[in-house]
């Protein structure tokens, strides 16, 4: 009697992965795995990060469009640090207001190498399950005293997006 119900929850695959195959010979990195404990609570692996090695200062985990991600960098401002996501090869945004404003953390002027942001999380909802896509998956800083946005880095990575 709840089957129908269930289902009908449930929205049909968009294709997106598809459409947007990785193509042959394309350099990315691919999400860290996040295994669940005992108490049904998520668990990280530990990363080595390498101040002289830019590729290791954004670390993502996660799986099925539900991501978390790591940042390092150097001397900053104070003001907020987030990301902005597009396909990597037709630069198409993905989850375009969602990504940036709940990836957002403010952070406190640095002035040395650091973690600026541990586990924050966001979603991506182009894809379905198991439908791998490219995603150039960008880290922005916007100076609170200037409100100036610069962008610090770029990665890409194998995704895939959040079945509803």
């Amino acid at each position: 009697m709840y089957f129908p119900l269930v289902m009908g929850s449930m929205t049909a695959p968009d294709g997106f992965g598809r459409k947007h195959p990785i193509p042959e010979g394309m350099d990315y990195s691919t999400p860290i795995d996040r295994s669940v404990d005992d108490y049904n609570r998520y668990t990280f692996s530990t990363v080595i990060v390498d101040s002289l090695d830019t590729s290791s200062y954004l670390q993502i985990w996660g799986e099925h469009g539900s991501y978390y991600y790591d940042f390092y960098y150097s001397e900053l401002p104070a003001g907020s640090i987030f990301l902005r996501c597009f396909e990597a090869t037709d630069n198409i945004a993905l989850s375009k207001d969602r990504v940036a404003d709940y990836s957002s953390v403010q952070i406190d002027s640095s002035h040395c190498f650091t973690q600026l942001v541990n586990k924050k999380p966001f979603t991506v909802y182009e894809g379905d399950w198991d439908d791998y896509y490219a995603a150039r998956i960008e880290v922005w800083h916007k100076n609170a005293a200037t409100q100036e946005e610069i962008k610090l880095l770029e990665k890409v990575y194998r995704i895939e997006g959040y079945m509803r």
